[in-house]
Order: structure tokens, then C-alpha cells, then sequence
């Protein structure tokens, strides 16, 4: 089984279970709705212009140019 924290503590996200980060995110952007937190500063506004997606459970053999292939 894999620890989720570091040496100092903190959780580190890339090692949750995915479905896990995603109830995460969704709890955060009803809290912010709730709160009534403006788009500016929300944390949808650092990555409005992202080009990145987060896609997890990938198996960690697959290859860079395997990648390519599934997501070209």
C-alpha cells in the first residue's frame, strides 16, 4: 500500500486514488458556489486556459508514445 504523505507530512494528491481527486474537486467547487467566491478567484481561473487534462489510472509501463497513440 502506498502512504499519501510525505516526509513532512502533507497529502500528496498525485499519489490519491482518482475517483478520490475528483470528489475532492467537486466538494471544493460546491464550497466556493456556496460561499459565493468569484470566478477570479477561483481556482478554475489558473487553469481556464490550460491546455492540461488530468486523466489518471494509467498503468505505469505504457510508454510516451503510447500516450500519443491513445490521446491523438
Amino acid at each position: 500500500k502506498q502512504n499519501n504523505k510525505s516526509e513532512k507530512g502533507c497529502i500528496c494528491m498525485n499519489r490519491m486514488n482518482p475517483l478520490t481527486l475528483v470528489k475532492r474537486t467537486q466538494k471544493i467547487t460546491a464550497k466556493e458556489a456556496e460561499l459565493g467566491i468569484s470566478d477570479e478567484a477561483s481556482w478554475h481561473a489558473k487553469y481556464k486556459n490550460s491546455a492540461y487534462i488530468f486523466v489518471g489510472g494509467i498503468p505505469f509501463d505504457l510508454t510516451e508514445g503510447d500516450l500519443l497513440a491513445v490521446f491523438a
